[in-house]
Formats: C-alpha cells, structure tokens, sequence
C-alpha cells in the first residue's frame, strides 16, 4: 500500500523504539520516498536547460555563447532568494516535525511577500541593464563578441520579466518540501518541462505561424513556462496542502520576528550562493577569455554534467527535510542517521554517472553540438570531472543536510574556502598561465570538489550541528 504523505512525516517523527537494523530500514524507507519525486523533479528541471541548449546549439556557437553567459548572471539573481527558500524549508520542516503547524502556515506566509518584493527589484535591474551586464561577463576577452552581447541583452531582459513569478514558484516549491512533499513541485516541473520544449520548438524555429526568433524565442519560452508556472504553485499553496493552507484573509503584514528567523538561517545560505555563484561567474569570465569556441564548449560539457546532479540533487532535498524534521522531533540520532543513509545512495548513483561520463565522453557531448572544434574540448572536459563524481554526491548531501539542521554558516565558510581558495585562483594558474586552457579550468574544479568534501565531512562527523536552535 502506498504510503502518504502525512504518514510518511508521522513516521519521519515516530520514536527511535526499534533495533539499529530495523531503524536504518525505516529511515532509507524515508529518504527514498522524499528523494524520488525531487529526483524526478531534477531530471525535468536539468532538461528545461538540456532543451535549450540542444535546440539553441543548432544556432551556432555565438548562440550557445551568449546563453551560457546570461544564465551566469541569471543565477546570481536566483541566489538572493536562497535567503527565503532555504530558511522556510528548515523552519517549515522545524516546526512540522515539533507538530506546530500554525507556525509553519506563518513562515510560508512570511517568505512569499519577501519574496516577491525582493523579485520586482531584481527583474527591474535585469530589464534596465540587461546589455551592460552581457558586456561586463566579456571583460575578460581581449575582443569582445558585439553579436554575443547582442543576443545574451535580449536572453537576459526576456528571462527578467518571468522572475516575480519564477521566484515564488521557486519558494513555494521549497516550503512544500519543508512540510514533506516532494512530489507537487516535480509535477509544477513535469508541466513547465512539457511546455518549455514546445515552447522553444515553435518560437526559436518558427512554427505554427509565429516569426524564428532564435535565442530570444528560447528566452520567451522559458519564461511564459515559468511565469505560468509561478501561478499555478500559488494556486496549489492557497487551496491548502495536508499542512501548508494559507487564504488571502491571512495576515501578511510584515511579521519582523518570523523574518528575522527566517534570514539568520537564510542569509548565510545566499551569501554562500553569492560566494558559490559570484565564484561560477569569475571562472565562466576566466574561461569566456579564452574564446567563443571554448565558451560553447564548457557550457556544453556543464549542461552535460547536470545530468549527474539528479539524484545528488534528491537526495541532498531528503537530507535537508529529513534533518530538520528529525531535529524538531528532538531525535538527533535519526537525523544524522538520514543524511547519512542519502549520502550513500547518493553516491553510488552518481559514481555510475561519472563512469558513462568518463567510458562514453564523446557520444553524450554529441547530443549537444556536432561542431567539429567544440565536440573533442567538451568530451575532454566531462572526462575530468567523471572523477569527481564520488566527491560531488558527498558534498551536494551533507551541505542538505546541514542547512536542513540550520547549520548554514558553516557551508558557508566551506563554499567559500573551496571556490575561492582552490578554483578560481587554479583555474587562472592552470588554464591561463600554464596554458592550459579549458582542461586547466576543469582541473581547478575537481580539486575544489575534493576540499569541499573533506571539509563537509569533518563538520558532519563533529556533530556540532544536531544541537543548533534555530
């Protein structure tokens, strides 16, 4: 018999009566459940881009280029809203597991207003200076490309004006997994999957009697699927859930006391986005210096490794509801026991990921450029970082885990030694200086996985972070 979501968080919460055996079972029982709809989420969520970037690949490489570039810059806005999703999502979590479902209506209701003020202001900034921005990520190239810069302005004011709407689906669909479902956001990305690759079919190429609009048509898609599907995620939170059910007679004055909980778990979670994106967007320019085709090639070969991030993304979302349900309920022992049932799974799943990437480097790449110069660099680049899949799958799940229990300083300080302690300065050494290219840069980012995840394992072995009150 299927279990339900209400019994599955009864039993998430249900005291450790059992032998260590019997327990281990009922917890992998848990983290399975919660990580195959965020799995399945991310395998749609990861195609939303594949699809981009196939059909966008067929433009050329000045294409793929300026979307590479511009979806740089785009995630860096995103990283704002880490502040309010991963601080609902461990405070809705917090309180579902202590059975306080009143308060975690009230933290749902606190971080979509902040969410969707702080929205207008960064798509305002996205509409205004969409065209210096695309120039500022080129700084780094002795020539800048007038025709990148021309469609990443385009790409990025198109995708601007979607991120009211996509921020609050983003946040929403982080309270929903607070509270322990994880399958209405993977349905929210099924639709918005289904209708973003119809979307780029008819608007890049021109179908059913609208204009090729090329890379504005994959901007244009991807952001009526994901205004869309902001609406319909604020439609699902208003009808009510099992636990979330907010109504618009609710109050929503600004409630400085849940904001202040909410931001001391969220704000060192975006600065950790800031320090990890900000880091992604230095090495993207360190790399975007050394030329269009090397661009279109380390694009590729990220779009490709973001098929390794599914079930690393799942089980790190397990992980994070997990840990901050277990610790409502007072059972530290079950939370560590969680992440670390998620870790393992995790990276058996992920190792498979990096042998295909390492033995079937070129015929994975090919699915995204037949070009004859970016294909060999790209298959060369996925090689490097199959090895790093073990390390990856460690680093995503203990990081979940951790910021599930509140614990989001310390992934902060280790974001920050390893991207900017290891990668960036690396990659300048290794691929500028050394002259190595995109396989000095790619090596620069193994390494930083490597430290990552020595650093995250001694935290989590400490144990320091099943005692936080948050």
């Amino acid at each position: 018999m299927k279990m339900s979501e209400r019994e599955m968080s009864e039993e998430i919460t249900a005291p450790a009566d059992t032998d260590l055996d019997t327990l281990k079972l009922k917890v992998r029982r848990s983290v399975l459940l919660l990580a195959w709809p965020a799995v399945v989420e991310m395998v749609l969520q990861m195609s939303v881009g594949i699809a981009d970037m196939v059909m966008v690949g067929r433009l050329g490489a000045a294409a793929l280029a300026s979307v590479e570039i511009t979806n740089r810059l785009i995630t860096m806005f995103v990283a704002v809203f880490s502040a309010i999703s991963t601080g609902a999502t461990a405070l809705v979590a917090r309180h579902i597991g202590a059975e306080e479902p009143l308060e975690a209506n009230k933290v749902a209701r606190q971080s979509l207003v902040i969410a969707f003020m702080i929205a207008l202001l960064i798509s305002a900034v996205g509409l205004i200076w969409a065209e210096d921005l695309t120039r500022f990520m080129l700084i780094f190239g002795e020539e800048v490309d007038q025709e990148v810069v021309l469609l990443g302005s385009k790409y990025l004011a198109i995708v601007s004006a979607s991120l009211p709407l996509a921020m609050v689906m983003l946040v929403v669909n982080a309270i929903l997994r607070g509270a322990g479902d994880t399958k209405t956001p993977m349905w929210i990305t099924f639709f918005i999957n289904i209708l973003n690759i119809i979307g780029n079919y008819v608007f890049i190429f021109g179908k059913l009697g609208f204009p090729a609009l090329g890379v504005a048509g994959a901007a244009l898609s991807s952001a009526l699927s994901r205004s869309l599907g902001g609406l319909i995620v604020l439609l699902i939170i208003f009808r009510g859930n099992y636990v979330i059910n907010l109504s618009l007679s609710g109050d929503y004055r600004p409630d400085w006391q849940v904001i202040k909980r909410v931001l001391n778990i969220g704000i060192p979670a975006a600065l950790e986005q800031f320090v990890m994106r900000g880091g992604q967007m230095l090495y993207g320019m360190i790399v975007a210096g050394m030329g269009t085709t090397v661009i279109a090639a380390h694009a590729i070969a990220l779009t490709a490794e973001s098929l390794s991030f599914m079930p690393g993304f799942g089980f790190a979302l397990a992980s994070m509801t997990l840990a901050g349900q277990s610790l409502g309920a007072n059972d530290p022992e079950r939370a560590e026991m969680s992440v670390n049932e998620a870790a393992k799974i995790a990276m058996t799943s992920m190792s498979i990921m990096g042998l295909i990437f390492f033995l079937w480097a070129e015929p994975v790449i090919s699915l995204f450029t037949s070009d004859s110069e970016v294909l060999p660099l790209a298959s060369v680049a996925l090689r490097i970082v199959a090895v790093s899949q073990p390390a990856l799958a460690w680093v995503m799940v203990l990081s979940g885990g951790l910021r599930g229990a509140g614990d989001t300083r310390y992934v902060l300080y280790i974001m920050a030694a390893g991207v900017w302690g290891f990668r960036i300065p690396l990659a300048q050494v290794l691929g500028v200086w050394l002259g190595l290219g995109l396989v000095g840069a790619w090596l620069a980012m193994i390494i930083d996985l490597f430290v990552r995840m020595a650093l995250f394992v001694h935290r989590f072995r400490g144990g320091k972070w099943k005692m936080l009150s948050i």
